[in-house]
């Protein structure tokens, strides 16, 4: 635990160590007092039991943060029941909590008999065992499969080695990602094999599937080769007040995870080739990388912000555009949409879900990713001078999408309550 602190301080400042330590103190007196309530619970009945295998804190990443927004707006439509780790979570109509067992199958079951839900939906699968889901199915329980990235196709969710950081080869190609397994060892070859067997069964057999992105769904379709692989594509929504930037502002921001997958390595680059623009960085990571930032003269590293928190930041700031330089396919990017309520274009690579929301809806510029720094230096010259300029779209708000996932739970008949119809663009 010091090592971590002391890493997170010598990485992203000591206001940021304590930002991420209130947000942990909060946590835990908020559990608490949710425990408190489950004492005095009264009975309800819950249709679906929501699942949330890799947690449910929005300190955690984008997919915490889409979730408890969404489950906020979502309990005011119906009786919603959370499963993570070890707890259960009841909104009806206050929030109550209890222990259940923290193994993931042995919890399932405990929520299931707690709550009587006749539905499961697994919130992503990353940490699900895909044996898990299935033998749910074989038991006559519906089981319905949010998509967040590729964990199905793939054990590395987001086409990168870890523990160690090393790019997969094939990361930013998923046709020449799919000749992986004659790359590797066989005991992988095997895994991997095993891994997409079961997670087509999976996808075939679920009530239903959500995706985040066109992209994602197609890009499932095509690894899977099921063409005609029926899901609904519901954009999550963002819980932040819409605020209007400076049109004037001419600093440059990069938000979120700052790791390697999501080119956080070449924003130091970026200021060498733009040393009269400020690039203000939000968020934590990697301290090799936020310590080599630090120590360029016109970057200002902010750490760990709060979920909702971004698009005030960077109208405080005076930020007039983002920077989304991620080297992997990204299967939506919420800081797109943080980007967007602040009204400011943002700059990506050509690929993923981060490329095909630019293309369709504006609100930016994309860069040849075999260009690297230097295509998004081109772009950000350009923003500069004033010869672009990119119209930002309207975002999904987390009631819209609170209510296209009740319509889901409607029309595949695991709710059978009347709800207000999502009206889809």
């Amino acid at each position: 635990m010091i090592r971590t602190i002391v890493s997170v301080i010598r990485g992203e400042g000591i206001r940021s160590a304590l930002r991420r330590g209130s947000d942990r103190t909060s946590d835990a007196i908020h559990a608490a007092a949710w425990r408190a309530n489950g004492a005095f619970s009264a009975n309800a009945e819950f249709d679906v039991l929501n699942v949330a295998a890799s947690g449910m804190s929005p300190r955690l990443g984008g997919v915490q943060t889409q979730l408890v927004t969404r489950i906020h707006a979502e309990r005011k439509l119906r009786n919603v029941a959370v499963l993570e780790p070890g707890v259960l979570h009841r909104f009806a109509p206050r929030h109550h909590t209890r222990s259940v067992a923290k193994d993931l199958a042995s919890g399932i079951r405990e929520a299931i008999a707690i709550t009587g839900a006749k539905t499961v939906h697994f919130e992503g699968m990353h940490n699900v065992p895909l044996e898990v889901a299935l033998r749910l199915i074989d038991s006559g329980v519906d089981v319905i499969v949010s998509v967040h990235d590729f964990s199905l196709f793939c054990a590395r969710p987001h086409l990168l080695e870890e523990p160690a950081g090393h790019f997969c080869f094939y990361s930013h190609d998923l046709d020449r990602c799919l000749r992986c397994l004659r790359q590797t060892w066989d005991v992988e070859n095997d895994a991997q094999l095993t891994r997409r067997s079961l997670a087509r069964e999976l996808l075939n057999s679920a009530k239903g599937l959500i995706f985040p992105s066109q992209f994602l769904l197609d890009q499932h379709r095509r690894l899977f080769s099921l063409p005609e692989l029926a899901a609904e594509v519901i954009e999550p929504g963002v819980q932040a007040p819409a605020i209007r930037t400076d049109a004037n502002a001419r600093a440059i921001a990069f938000a979120g995870s700052v790791k390697r997958h999501k080119g956080a390595h070449l924003l130091p680059d970026l200021a060498r080739l733009l040393p009269d623009i400020d690039i203000h960085i939000f968020g934590g990571g990697d301290e090799d990388l936020l310590r080599s930032m630090r120590a360029i003269p016109n970057i200002s590293v902010h750490g760990y912000y709060r979920h909702g928190a971004l698009p005030t930041l960077l109208a405080r700031h005076r930020i007039g555009l983002v920077v989304v330089p991620s080297i992997v396919p990204e299967s939506f990017g919420l800081v797109i949409s943080e980007s967007w309520i602040a009204a400011l274009p943002v700059v990506a690579f050509d690929l993923g879900a981060q490329a095909e929301r630019i293309r369709q809806f504006g609100g930016g510029w994309i860069a040849p990713l075999e260009r690297g720094v230097v295509g998004l230096v081109e772009i950000v010259e350009r923003w500069r001078t004033g010869s672009i300029t990119a119209n930002v779209p309207p975002v999904a708000s987390t009631l819209e999408a609170a209510q296209a996932h009740v319509e889901v739970y409607r029309l595949t008949g695991v709710w059978p309550s009347a709800a207000r119809p999502y009206e889809r663009a």
